[in-house]
């Protein structure tokens, strides 16, 4: 990495970011607060910090944290368009940690594919930087920015920073976790749906109840409220997450419920 005359100002910026991010216990609200302070130093338009891992040469990402990205589109991301975005092949190799999309696409790549169209400029975003946190061979997951074509590409003094930053948060997450991120495991870190689609916890005691097959009424009575309460929350639920039925509901669910990321790796 090449070093980068930064000021006195954005090394008092970064220096703050690392220490709030080390004494931060809480896996969600570092991610949270990483993307705030963040955009102080790198502006950007829309943003997500998501959790992630590997094996072999297969990635997977889930539990997406974003303070400026409409859930819509944040879940879309990961239902249909991770696959098909022209960056995603960057996560499997472990040669670089940083990425800035223009440094591998040029215009025309990403301006004819189906990821440019149908999900970054209905979002009015044109170019995208990120980062691999990983440690070694681990991956802890990834932070990615993107900007409108108005407010320009990233630049190599940003692409640095967010170097020294990854570097610091991938230490982090190896202190803290050294084997790797796993749902429902012995790191005692629990992935749900919370976060994702901005469940209320009663929200979520609902949708466990119905991933358990209960009816309406046997909902009810296990939480202490009315059918028809149960039927607003259920309403609520599929507002939120985009769909119409329990079947749909059961399919997300699934996913969110398997107790280790090496199954769900497997059933990808």
């Amino acid at each position: 990495m090449i070093m980068m005359n930064l000021t006195h100002e954005q090394w008092e910026k970064i220096n703050r970011l690392i220490l709030e991010a080390h004494s931060e216990g809480d896996i969600y609200r570092l991610r949270k607060s990483v993307l705030q302070k963040l955009d102080e130093l790198i502006p950007h338009d829309k943003s997500f910090f998501d959790l992630g891992y590997k094996k072999d040469t297969k990635v997977v990402f889930f539990d997406p944290v974003s303070d400026n990205m409409d859930r819509g589109y944040l879940t879309s991301y990961f239902n249909k368009y991770e696959s098909i975005d022209i960056m995603f092949w960057f996560f499997s190799q472990t040669q670089r940690n940083i990425y800035r999309e223009s440094d591998y696409v040029t215009d025309v790549m990403e301006e004819t594919s189906v990821f440019y169209r149908e999900w970054m400029k209905p979002q009015d975003i044109r170019y995208s930087m990120g980062s691999r946190v990983a440690f070694e061979e681990v991956l802890y997951g990834s932070i990615n920015l993107w900007r409108s074509k108005e407010h320009g590409d990233f630049t190599d003094e940003e692409v640095y920073i967010l170097g020294v930053i990854n570097k610091h948060l991938a230490c982090h997450f190896h202190n803290k976790f050294p084997n790797g991120i796993k749902r429902n495991n012995e790191n005692d870190y629990t992935d749900t749906m919370v976060h994702l689609y901005g469940l209320t916890p009663r929200e979520s005691e609902v949708v466990e109840l119905i991933y358990e097959g209960l009816p309406i009424r046997a909902i009810g009575e296990k939480l202490f409220i009315s059918e028809n309460t149960v039927k607003k929350h259920t309403h609520n639920i599929f507002k939120k997450m985009n769909i119409s039925n329990r079947a749909q509901l059961m399919k997300i669910v699934h996913g969110y419920m398997t107790t280790s990321v090496d199954d769900l790796v497997e059933k990808r």
